[in-house]
């Protein structure tokens, strides 16, 4: 046991030994003027050491090897089981008290299970809200998208389309002055009289005649049937020309519906030929995602079907051995609450399940809300005196009683819990006399097999204790100093009696 005068510093030793196990921590830890806190253990033949310097942070060791917080914490959670006001606060809300039974139940991987699933499936459902609240909108957009994809393939344009339409179209509108020019030219190249190449015809001729008297016009001669021969073919091309080319007002007119319909894309989709395909390809992509929508919308209620069977199929096993198991923790409590002096008190586990309409969950053909560890609403009832009736426990269970319920429910859960050490502060609040004395005899029962450590102000309690550390404060040149030493023999006895002066010793 730990005891001590109010205010000497007994609450120091069990925070000392909380934060060497991993408990959390800050720098009101540190001592004023110093630089950091170190905290030392020696736990079952092993060493531990916990530095927290005033940045914040804090460094851990095992046997001088270095260890992350996170391992120091799981290296302690099936050595110490720490308990305190804070506990008693806990089981008063009874929304915790399903974690005691399924502790007691010892199935907490079946309940981590279900408490992923639960997460997955809320997470899915979420989803699926935010596609229904989509949905809508995303059918506007496909038929938005359909429509603009439709007038863009409907036009079967290619990027070369626009220059080719362009010229022809300039031909088109101007026909008859191209064919009034090609008349013109083949008027100047074949009239009989005044055509060009009549005229050369007659040089030719004259060349003819004349190159018997100097064999130097005969060159002439060659250069000039050149010139006919290319004239002919220009007449010839000017020829096919006229005959071929007409003036047709249906093609120009198709020819002008065609860039109409050109200019309107390019309007409309960025500017340009290329635009408009860039445009029509993300068209395209944005289509295919919105239909793989609809199948991400069957994918993800497949995957809610498949998460609810999961859920449904664990939260009836959980429940089953809940309730199998309750009736069994209910007798172990209320046996251990009669060695506590509470003769009489009764202790009930309830197990019930909330209503909730559209539930996808039923019990007894009735649908019910789901919870993160099944559909079980737990809460512990207690009757402290034969004759009341059975109530929640926050209503009317005193200091005293408090402490020894958590202290009932310690014991009876010994054999689920494995750790050695059990670290009471301040178990004996609210209690005195014959109860004091019956809480001392079960602290003393638990110790033959757990190391039992606690913070106590009743002379019971100390008395019983195998080893006795008396906790002073003495103030020396301004500075607080907290001394603990061990008491053994009279000096404990004499040391209790002091503490204690008004109270019963009961041996």
């Amino acid at each position: 046991v730990i005891t001590g005068e109010t205010g000497s510093g007994k609450s120091i030793i069990i925070e000392a030994l909380s934060v060497s196990a991993g408990k959390k921590t800050d720098r009101m830890m540190i001592k004023s003027g110093t630089e950091n806190s170190i905290i030392d253990l020696d736990f079952i033949g092993e060493s531990y050491r916990r530095i927290i310097s005033k940045s914040g942070r804090s460094k851990s060791y095992i046997n001088e090897i270095p260890m992350s917080i996170n391992d120091l914490t799981k290296e302690f959670e099936h050595k110490i089981d720490f308990h305190g006001q804070h506990d008693q606060q806990l089981i008063l809300k009874k929304e915790n008290h399903i974690n005691y039974l399924d502790y007691y139940c010892n199935h907490q991987n079946k309940v981590d299970e279900i408490m992923q699933v639960f997460v997955n499936l809320e997470k899915s459902k979420k989803q699926m809200d935010q596609l229904k609240q989509n949905l809508s909108l995303y059918e506007e957009k496909k038929e938005l998208l359909h429509f603009q994809l439709n007038e863009i393939e409907l036009a079967d344009i290619k990027i070369e389309d626009e220059a080719k339409l362009i010229n022809e179209y300039k031909k088109l509108n101007h026909i008859e002055e191209i064919l009034t020019f090609f008349n013109f030219l083949k008027l100047k190249l074949n009239n009989h009289d005044e055509g060009i190449i009549s005229n050369l015809n007659s040089i030719l001729s004259k060349i003819d005649s004349l190159k018997k008297y100097d064999e130097n016009i005969s060159n002439f001669e060659e250069q000039f049937n050149s010139v006919v021969v290319q004239l002919q073919d220009i007449d010839s091309e000017i020829e096919s020309r006229l005959s071929s080319d007409e003036i047709d007002k249906t093609r120009l007119s198709f020819i002008e519906e065609r860039i109409s319909v050109l200019e309107s894309l390019k309007r409309k989709y960025g500017g340009s030929i290329e635009s408009v395909f860039e445009n029509r390809d993300l068209m395209r992509k944005e289509l295919a995602e919105l239909s793989s929508f609809v199948k991400s919308d069957k994918d993800l209620s497949e995957k809610i079907e498949d998460l609810e069977k999961k859920y449904n199929k664990l939260a009836i096993e959980l429940s089953i051995n809940r309730k199998n198991k309750s009736k069994i923790l209910s007798r172990l409590i209320e046996n251990s609450l009669g060695d506590l002096n509470m003769n009489g008190a009764k202790f009930s586990i309830n197990i019930s399940q909330k209503f909730k309409e559209n539930s996808f969950i039923s019990f007894n053909n009735e649908p019910i809300q789901h919870f993160s560890k099944g559909f079980d609403e737990v809460e512990f009832l207690l009757s402290a005196n034969p004759g009341e009736p059975l109530k929640p426990m926050a209503s009317i269970a005193s200091g005293g009683e408090m402490s020894r319920i958590m202290l009932a429910i310690k014991t009876v859960f010994q054999d689920q819990n494995p750790v050695s050490t059990l670290v009471f502060d301040e178990i004996d609040t609210g209690i005195s006399g014959e109860t004091a004395q019956k809480v001392s005899n079960h602290l003393k029962k638990l110790s033959k097999h757990k190391q039992i450590i606690c913070i106590t102000h009743l002379p019971q309690i100390a008395k019983k204790a195998d080893r006795h550390l008396h906790i002073t404060k003495s103030v020396k040149d301004s500075h607080t100093a907290v001394n603990a030493e061990y008491l053994d023999g009279d000096f404990s006895k004499e040391v209790i009696n002091n503490l204690f002066i008004g109270d019963e010793v009961i041996a």
